[in-house]
């Protein structure tokens, strides 16, 4: 539970706090600050992503391997978007995250090209989005985890 806890939230500062404040103020050397916290969540996320699901693999099919209910059905949903969430953390926003912090140590080391300019900004927008998206899946999983004992009452 505090593993799925610490791994929303450092989703959600990501998200709604250190990438955009890295898109705006990336290049007037908030970069480097930024990028440090951003590792520090990153190493949470890593620690606490794979706990979290195992955990919950464990849990599910301790607990609830045969529901069918109404609330089975929106925990089976909660697990799908944590899965998606991890799988597009892995996929996209870690990469892009690393060829950030390798451009923007380069573009330091020399005066930046037009070109790695338009990279910094592509891998920007992917690191913005694949963040946003993974929070949003990630409140999807914290909503159904809350909400799936009560899903029976309301259907």
């Amino acid at each position: 539970m505090v593993s799925g806890v610490a791994w929303a939230g450092a989703a959600f500062v990501l998200a709604i706090v250190v990438v955009p404040l890295l898109a705006r103020h990336g290049g007037d050397g908030a970069g480097r600050w930024l990028g440090l916290v951003a590792r520090r969540a990153g190493v949470l996320v890593a620690v606490s992503a794979p706990l979290t699901i195992l955990s919950g693999i464990y849990l599910f099919s301790a607990l609830h391997a045969h529901d069918d209910s109404a609330g089975g059905s929106v925990l089976k949903a909660g697990a799908a978007a944590a899965l998606l969430a991890a799988a597009l953390g892995v996929l996209v926003s870690r990469p892009a995250g690393r060829k950030l912090q390798q451009l923007g140590q380069a573009a330091q080391a020399a005066a930046a090209t037009s070109d790695s300019a338009r990279q910094l900004a592509a891998l920007r927008m992917r690191a913005a989005v694949s963040a946003r998206v993974a929070a949003a899946l990630l409140g999807v999983t914290v909503l159904a985890m809350g909400t799936f004992r009560y899903a029976s009452a309301l259907i």
